[in-house]
């Protein structure tokens, strides 16, 4: 056992308690010298009063807060199922978006990939678009589309 002294309202009063609980009692006695120091001006004669008074006041706030917080277990119960469920509900979009994410990415690069075909197969050609005639250009892309099918082809047919 371990013996702290507390001090409250200018007094000390020596406190036994477990070891190692020593720096939580000091804490909570801060909280009651806390509380005798807004009672200042309206402290009763009796030192028990004063300290019956402060307790009172903490017992209060107390009150106030597991309400505030919604003490009841049942209520927490419910509160912590409906965050699991939450949790799960995130975890499994978070999957999904994953793997949307994935397919954007595999576009993304088959696009690429194709993009740095069309300008291998067209690489010495006039760029397209250039002009004011249209068909031309159109016939052009038309041709270019071809060699990379016939491209892909042969590279099929020798797989």
């Amino acid at each position: 056992m371990s013996e702290v002294t507390l001090r409250i309202g200018g007094k000390g009063y020596k406190v036994t308690c477990a070891d190692g609980e020593e720096a939580r009692l000091a804490q909570l006695g801060s909280m009651i010298d806390a509380k005798f120091k807004q009672m200042e001006g309206n402290l009763a004669p009796s030192e028990a009063q004063n300290l019956l008074f402060a307790a009172i006041l903490l017992a209060d706030e107390l009150h106030d807060a597991r309400e505030a917080a919604g003490d009841d277990p049942a209520k927490l119960a419910d509160k912590i199922k409906t965050l699991e469920q939450s949790v799960e509900q995130a975890e499994k979009k978070q999957g999904e978006v994953a793997l949307e994410l994935d397919a954007v990415r595999a576009e993304r690069d088959a696009i690429a990939n194709d993009l740095a075909n069309m300008k291998s197969a067209a690489s010495g050609q006039e760029p397209l678009f250039g002009g004011d005639d249209i068909a031309p250009k159109l016939e052009q892309l038309a041709g270019l589309i071809e060699k990379c099918a016939d491209t892909l082809e042969s590279r099929a047919a020798g797989s």
